[in-house]
């Protein structure tokens, strides 16, 4: 707790030399602070002494005092066989993910533009989490970004310049002036905050790409590829006029990728690196350079007219545009042996196209060693000196599986409970995702929200989470979709999904920054999105058109829909909560009597009941816990609970029409019969009532109701 003693420190020191006004939205106010006052004009918000306030935060974390809530769930309990994973059982915990320079900006001085936001500010924030049952954060990169050819105002924290160097913009300027080693106290300061809140910490990486002046081009140009720098404004690879839009990359389609009308134009854009070029004009650079201080690249640019190449999907005839922030790393010195038929090595710099940006696929022979092993020490660097708790590697599908065997041995050599999260969004790919080590994937579950209406629906969620190999992340939005309050604006709806998604087999719920706050401006607009996407806010909002990935950006503390959206997701982390020992475990889940209802306006979730501290006896009844929900917004629906619990009937099920999916849920339907329930969630709000399981159960539209049965 040292680090979080010497933050408080600081602060205490400058507490009585404040003057003035610092402005904070009320809602941050979780710790009781009443040296406050408001001010005509800026409603919702509070003017505070920064330096007292942040300090009565810090206080109270290390107190251990958070928010009421069930944060501690039992997270820690292990489930065994779980070999060449971390070993946790993930489907207790509930995971927060957090851009900390967006989560905690705020305009916290009169007529400023908005202040970013710091690790100071996000640690003393973390107990307005806890109510939601947060037991892990997830973080989007924390590395120093480049600001070179960067999108918007700020530019993309996944433009990493330095991968051993944290974003000096993270610092909080109330702690004084910026250095490293207090830049590197902050951030070990958040890691002990959240250790004893009982949080964990997941760093985001990224390894295939890095900024376009990254760092390692000092000493090491030859690690990356570079074009003629007038053929970057228009750069994309070539159009595969033979395949269709968004094919992936495989053996079979490369005769036509290298075959292309195009392919001969694009490789001419290609040149060799600085030092290959001219060895005398690089050195005279790179001295230039450590006098001035000036930025690599444009000192190359300037002097040999080449450039870097733009960053660009992996996927063929992908219409997205390049990724002009970003270029990919050289991890192999030639061309994979598939590819030399097409092309000769000898007739052209090095080049990449869309098979050699997938390195799970193909890997050239001779390895950039160098590079290699750089990157394999990252994770365990931030482990070492900061005490992360698990990390996922951005477009690690289109890493060498090699490589990332190598950086998990490393890693759990150290802790072997370290948590891996795959990017996979397939769940079909889970197992092979599980035997490379990782712990959970991202799955696709908030794509088929959007499906809700459909026949089928819960079957094909079945099959994105309780038929996965690992568990999935139940996320009704990521920070790369579409925001959920944006896409469903019925708030009946958004309960709706917000249940189901808390209470679906083999996941852990995720709560992107900002679902809480009923954010709707999108972050990215990286998955099911479009340019439109980015102007959902009303145009005369000061953030209007901005996306938090590359703007200055700060969320919706004030947003009226804010704290509805908190005490539905508070009531959903409880119920999770209260039933936490039947949801983690995936074989209590009765997946056919789930699927055995006959009417299509229900969705229907039921488990074996396992009592909280308990495990059953081999045979025993344990009862049943259901979910039950009318999917229906305009009519209401009669149902007989006692017969769904009994095991449903197998006649007109809409859900049974996915034969592909019937396959993979299947078994036999518990039978049991059920004369009382106790209901303790219904129209709303939380109960606790024993009713009949007969007929005359009737739910209003869109309304959920939670129970199990009485013994």
């Amino acid at each position: 707790m040292e680090n979080l003693q010497f933050m408080a420190g600081l602060l205490a020191k400058k507490k009585e030399e404040f003057t003035g006004a610092y402005f904070i939205p009320e809602k941050w106010n979780y710790c009781g602070f009443t040296e406050f006052s408001r001010q005509e004009g800026r409603e919702g918000e509070i003017t505070v002494n920064p330096y007292a306030f942040f300090s009565r935060c810090l206080q109270q974390i290390m107190e251990q005092k958070g928010m009421s809530g069930p944060a501690d769930t039992g997270a820690d309990r292990q489930e065994e066989g779980r070999d060449g994973t971390g070993g946790e059982n993930l489907c207790r915990r509930v995971i927060y993910g957090m851009m900390i320079r967006t989560h905690s900006a705020w305009n916290h001085y009169e007529g400023g533009e908005a202040i970013s936001g710091s690790f100071l500010k996000s640690l003393c924030l973390l107990p307005l989490l806890q109510a939601f049952g947060v037991n892990m954060i997830y973080l989007l990169p924390v590395c120093d970004y480049s600001e070179e050819y960067k999108k918007g105002e700020l530019g993309s924290p996944y433009a990493i310049k330095n991968f051993y160097k944290l974003d000096e913009n993270l610092h909080d300027e109330l702690l004084g002036e910026y250095s490293e080693e207090l830049l590197t106290m902050e951030f070990r300061a958040f890691i002990e905050g959240c250790h004893l809140l009982g949080i964990k910490v997941i760093l985001d990486f990224v390894f295939r790409t890095a900024s376009r002046d990254n760092d390692l081009m000092l000493d090491h140009p030859d690690w990356f590829y570079w074009i003629d720098k007038e053929a970057a404004a228009g750069f994309h690879p070539p159009v595969v006029e033979k395949e269709k839009k968004l094919t992936n990359v495989q053996d079979g389609v490369l005769e036509n990728l290298y075959h292309s009308p195009g392919i001969e134009e694009y490789l001419s854009k290609f040149r060799p690196s600085p030092e290959q070029i001219d060895a005398g004009r690089w050195q005279k650079v790179k001295e230039r350079q450590a006098q001035s201080g000036e930025n690599i690249l444009t000192l190359v640019e300037e002097e040999f007219g080449i450039t870097t190449v733009p960053g660009f999907s992996d996927i063929i005839n992908d219409p997205q545009p390049p990724w002009t922030d970003v270029t990919y790393l050289r991890y192999y010195f030639d061309l994979h042996p598939k590819a030399r038929p097409y092309v000769t090595e000898e007739e052209h710099p090095p080049f990449i196209l869309q098979d050699g940006a997938c390195l799970n696929l193909y890997q050239g022979e001779a390895l950039n060693k160098g590079l290699w092993d750089y990157i394999v020490g990252v994770i365990p660097f931030y482990q070492q000196e900061y005490g992360i708790d698990g990390a996922r590697i951005d477009m690690g599908h289109a890493l060498p599986a090699t490589l990332i065997r190598e950086i998990l041995t490393v890693v759990r050599a150290k802790d072997p409970q370290f948590i891996f999260w795959s990017e996979e969004f397939s769940a079909k790919n889970a197992a092979a995702a599980r035997e490379g080590g990782f712990d959970f994937i991202t799955g696709s579950l908030w794509h088929l929200y959007k499906k809700y209406r459909a026949a089928g629906f819960l079957r094909k969620v079945l099959r994105e989470s309780w038929a996965a190999e690992l568990p999935v992340a139940a996320a009704p939005e990521t920070a790369d979709t579409p925001r959920f309050a944006w896409r469903y604006g019925d708030k009946r709806l958004r309960e709706l999904l917000i249940l189901l998604n808390y209470f679906l087999p083999n996941t852990v719920p995720f709560i992107n920054n900002g679902l809480e706050l009923a954010e709707i401006q999108p972050m990215n607009l990286g998955l099911d999105n479009t340019e439109e996407g980015r102007f959902v806010l009303d145009s005369t909002d000061p953030l209007y058109g901005k996306l938090a990935f590359f703007d200055r950006y700060c969320l919706h503390w004030l947003n009226p829909d804010r704290d509805w959206m908190e005490k539905l997701l508070a009531k959903a982390a409880r119920l999770r909560g209260r039933f936490i020992d039947t949801l983690a475990a995936k074989d209590n889940f009765l997946p056919e009597t789930s699927c055995g209802v006959k009417e299509k306006k229900l969705l229907f979730l039921c488990y074996r009941l396992q009592p909280t501290g308990q495990l059953p006896a081999e045979g025993e009844d344990r009862g049943r816990l259901f979910v039950l929900a009318n999917k229906n917004l305009q009519e209401p629906v009669t149902v007989n609970l006692g017969e769904l619990l009994a095991g449903g009937s197998k006649a007109e099920n809409p859900e049974a029409g996915d034969a592909k999916v019937s396959g993979e849920i299947s078994g036999e339907k518990e039978k049991t019969s059920v004369r009382e329930v106790r209901v303790v969630y219904a129209g709303g709000e939380e109960r606790d009532e024993e009713r009949p399981a007969g007929d005359g159960w009737q739910l209003a539209p869109g309304e959920v109701v939670i129970g199990y049965t009485v013994p």
